[in-house]
């Protein structure tokens, strides 16, 4: 199973919302996404809204490969659990309300998460995804590896 989420921010995010509904069209895998606020009339993805806490852990770790936006809460638990992980940054101003793409460009420098700065390039990190060898990261350690990157850059 693949999971997505486009996070809980007010903003809608259709760029990322399109682009992993085109990918569930052609995967054999099954694609869920956690839409937020966005509402997009998902033709192939499963999607719902919001969930618990404990329901975004459980897809979280049950996932074979999340495809995550920008926010560094997600990104942070899936670290740990030594996901794959596949992000697309949310726009400043037009999705959300700060830049997201430099925190996660640094990660994708560091091999943390393949970063997918056009949407149309979706496919290609998913598939990149399944044999890429991500940076181990142990259990409390992927918050201080995000704050530094954000102080590296500058955030």
């Amino acid at each position: 199973m693949i999971f997505a989420s486009l996070g809980t921010m007010d903003m809608p995010f259709f760029r990322m919302a399109k682009a992993v509904d085109e990918f569930a069209s052609t995967c054999k895998e099954e694609v869920i996404v956690q839409t937020g606020y966005t509402d997009y009339k998902y033709q192939y993805a499963h999607a719902f809204k919001f969930c618990t806490k404990e329901e975004m852990r459980r897809y979280i770790s049950e996932a074979n490969i999340l495809i995550l936006q920008g926010g560094w809460g997600a990104i942070s638990e899936a670290m740990e659990l030594q996901k794959r992980i596949v992000v697309m940054p949310r726009y400043d101003k037009k999705e959300h309300i700060h830049d997201q793409f430099q925190l996660v460009k640094k990660l994708d420098v560091l091999n943390c998460v393949i970063g997918v700065f056009d949407e149309k390039e979706l496919p290609i990190a998913i598939d990149k995804a399944q044999t890429f060898k991500f940076q181990q990261i142990s259990k409390g350690n992927a918050e201080s590896i995000i704050k530094k990157a954000l102080i590296d850059w500058g955030l």
